[in-house]
């Protein structure tokens, strides 16, 4: 099989779920690391036009977005699978993963996370208490949900490891 090449920002939760869907199929991988800002530079961009991470590589193919590096992922290695067979696991799968990037990541993590490690720690800025403040409801409702949606469940679909459990932890 054909090693599989991971341009993300190490750290990054979208390259995680990418590294840890790659560890789960037990699949030849390389973490090609990203600097913090070297995602805008003309090099990733030719490969990711938004300038994001992660960007997949494998036999030729391109592939950007974390979903659908996933989903390329659960198909073209398809043991162990992380997509359920059941219909309503796998649309509360999607609507987990869904849940995950327009509500986790985008509006509570990217704040919150920037504000307390990334901003200071990478760009030398301060906290923004006010932008962490005003992140907190969401995060709190987000995770209220998550939590909901999980309820005694060992997994987010149910009893095995999803693609939605492979978005969300990181």
């Amino acid at each position: 099989m054909s090693e599989f090449v991971v341009h993300s920002v190490p750290g990054s939760p979208f390259g995680r779920s990418v590294l840890i869907a790659l560890e789960e199929k037990g699949a030849p991988y390389r973490l090609a690391a990203l600097a913090p800002g070297d995602s805008k530079g003309a090099a990733h961009l030719a490969r990711h036009p938004f300038g994001r991470v992660p960007v997949l590589e494998h036999d030729g193919f391109v592939l950007y977005e974390t979903q659908a590096i996933l989903r390329y992922l659960d198909r073209m290695l398809p043991e162990p699978a992380l997509t359920p067979a059941d219909v309503r696991q796998a649309a509360r799968m999607d609507q987990v993963m869904n849940i995950s990037d327009w509500y986790l990541f985008q509006g509570v993590c990217n704040v919150i996370i920037f504000q307390r490690i990334v901003g200071p720690q990478f760009f030398g800025t301060t906290t923004d208490e006010a932008a962490i403040a005003r992140a907190m409801p969401q995060a709190r409702a987000v995770i209220a949900e998550l939590s909901r949606l999980l309820g005694e469940q060992p997994f987010m679909v149910g009893d095995h490891l999803s693609l939605a459990d492979l978005q969300a932890a990181p």
